[in-house]
């Protein structure tokens, strides 16, 4: 099987890699502004929860960053060479 990735092709994907990184940022910051009222409902549960939310927020920016080397990245290389093909099998 062979794929073909042109230019055009690459910059929809960055497109849908950005827009799904920050619908995911969107969820977190949704839960993290709750804090009021997730420290009310949860009592003693809450500091786990408020710790597993930090951590989240954390390995979403490490992966955010990432993410967005890696599409520099393929544009540039997308850039120089125009078109791509991957061959699996």
């Amino acid at each position: 099987m062979e794929f073909i990735v042109n230019e055009a092709g690459c910059r929809q994907l960055s497109s849908d890699m950005v827009a799904n990184l920050n619908e995911i940022q969107k969820l977190i910051s949704e839960i993290d502004s709750n804090d009021s009222v997730l420290r009310a409902a949860l009592g003693e549960d809450y500091e786990a929860i408020a710790r597993t939310v930090r951590a989240m927020n954390s390995e979403f920016n490490s992966a955010y960053h990432e993410v967005r080397t890696i599409i520099s990245d393929m544009n540039e290389y997308m850039s120089r060479v125009g078109q791509a093909r991957v061959s699996l099998g």
